[in-house]
């Protein structure tokens, strides 16, 4: 799963209004006793946490350097992939007659001989570290030797920025992560400093961001594609107190009682250059297809979704380990969708309607492949009832697994049902513990969503430390977990594939997805 690095401020995505389903009737009880759902029964138990290890051990190995988009190891897990979902028997749902579906990416990377951030102050130059002491956004423009101010709250920036910014590095205090969520911090600093024609943009993080969220984000955004026309700086707060006590100022002061105008960081001046070099790609998208066996249904589509990319080869822990082999982050979800798959497979006759299974890259850059794919599906996008996403299913509580989204569909309330008729499943579906970091939009369901398709997105969570680090191994996947998790999603959509319940927004459901979109797409 990706850091949200201003997905949903910067993006200008749109609520579609056409296609939607909204429920007329309470959702049909889950079926029992039937022909078919005793075969789905034996089919699930197909799903073993000795092929999820399978699986994992193979795109979370060393050899795979990370799966960035695009790299080697994404191709190479590509083909794994293919070969296993034309072993498995699905039918090729990507381009042309195959299983891939490749998309157009520009990469933009940061050279790292040639960052620079720095400051003088006293007659002394400060080096400062970067992945430890800061992250910086590439940039198109430098600043060299520029004065400083400092201009208050990033939210709501002091006055004054317009008539005395120009060339100037503007200073910032920001609240927690200001590159995730809706990035208030971020705009209303950046924003500010073009209105004040500023050379960049230094902003003062929180105690709440230690070296370890720094080096989060310094990987979360290496290779990630963000480009900003000035130099972004995220500067910790031990460092910048030291910058500003190099002018007599107090940094807690300062936060306490911030000034109604810029005011000068007087004797203090800063270089940031953060430059960039572009290449292009053409990254892959991996889909296979059970098709339905109804006449008629077999033209309605579910798709599950999981992302097969991670963030590469970057900084090192303190191991000295750079592979983030991105084990449960999305090996484990990869790995679920995979054995999902080869569990329709194995139905002797498929259900009514069709299902794809749909591994996408590009995710941890912006949730590129799937939407890339939800703007040119290989089937036609309003036949697409429902998307099942999986993501990082592998660790946290062995008893809950969150459904992220399930109070906007019937989706929710049909996992409960099936749950509670399959007490081996060993679950209790919960909603998400932190619904203030949006994670119902930093998926790649989204991009279904934002068609007015039905979606819910299934997670172990993302609460662990090895969140986006070198540390998120195989060695501490629960397998049993990633299989239950597939067995669940397997019942899900066998259920909706059978033909007999439809996938249903709820009313107040699709109006808060429509409305938190539109929010997110234009904060101001």
């Amino acid at each position: 799963m990706r850091f949200k690095v201003l997905i949903l401020s910067t993006a200008g995505i749109s609520a579609c209004s056409s296609g939607s389903r909204v429920p007329g009737a309470p959702p049909a009880p889950v079926s029992s006793g039937s022909e078919y759902e005793s075969a789905t029964v034996r089919a699930a138990a197909t799903i073993r946490p000795d092929d999820i290890r399978r699986h994992i051990t193979f795109l979370a190995s060393d050899d795979l350097a990370g799966r960035d988009t695009p790299s080697a190891g994404l191709e190479t897990a590509a083909a794994y992939l293919v070969g296993f979902m034309e072993e498995a028997g699905l039918e090729p749902a990507g381009e042309n007659g195959t299983f891939i579906q490749r998309f157009p990416y520009t990469r933009s990377a940061m050279i790292a001989a040639s960052r620079q951030v720095n400051y003088r102050s006293a007659g002394s130059t400060r080096a400062l570290e970067y992945a430890r002491d800061y992250y910086v956004v590439p940039a198109d423009l430098s600043a060299t030797n520029a004065e400083v101010v400092f201009a208050g709250v990033a939210a709501r920036p002091s006055a004054g920025l317009a008539g005395v910014g120009q060339g100037k590095v503007a200073l910032f205090t920001a609240t927690g992560n200001p590159m995730i969520g809706t990035g208030e911090d971020l705009l209303g600093a950046f924003q500010a400093a073009v209105q004040g024609r500023a050379a960049g943009v230094v902003l003062l993080l929180d105690e709440t961001q230690t070296a370890d969220s720094i080096l989060d984000m310094a990987s979360a955004l290496q290779g990630a594609g963000l480009i900003l026309p000035l130099p972004v700086v995220a500067l910790s707060s031990e460092r910048g107190a030291e910058l500003l006590a190099g002018a007599d100022l107090d940094l807690a002061a300062l936060k306490a009682s911030p000034p109604a105008n810029v005011i000068p960081v007087a004797g203090v001046t800063m270089n940031l250059s953060a430059p960039y070099e572009v290449s292009e790609h053409t990254p892959p998208n991996v889909a296979g297809m059970i098709r339905g066996s109804d006449p008629v249904l077999q033209e309605q589509y579910i798709v599950y979704t999981a992302h097969f990319d991670h963030v590469g080869v970057g900084i090192p822990d303190a191991t000295g380990d750079s592979i983030y082999n991105g084990a449960d982050d999305n090996a484990s979800g990869t790995a679920a969708l995979m054995e999902t798959a080869a569990a329709f497979a194995a139905l002797d006759v498929p259900p009514a309607r069709s299902v794809i299974f749909l591994a996408v890259s590009g995710e941890e850059k912006g949730l590129l492949g799937s939407e890339y794919y939800s703007d040119n599906p290989t089937v036609p996008i309003d036949q697409i009832i429902m998307n099942i996403n999986l993501d990082m299913v592998g660790r946290s509580h062995p008893d809950t697994v969150i459904g992220i989204g399930r109070q906007y569909t019937n989706l929710g309330p049909l996992t409960d049902r099936i749950l509670q008729e399959y007490p081996d499943l060993g679950f209790v579906l919960i909603e998400d513990p932190v619904p203030e970091e949006q994670g119902f939009f930093r998926s790649d369901h989204l991009n279904f969503v934002t068609k007015d398709i039905p979606a819910i997105f299934f997670s172990a969570g993302f609460d662990h430390e090895d969140y986006h680090k070198p540390s998120d191994e195989f060695d501490l996947i629960d397998t049993d977990k990633a299989a239950r998790v597939g067995r669940t999603v397997f019942h899900l959509g066998a259920l909706i594939a059978g033909g007999t319940v439809d996938p249903e927004w709820t009313e107040e459901g699709l109006a808060e997805v429509r409305r938190t979109i539109a929010e997110n797409a234009n904060p101001n």
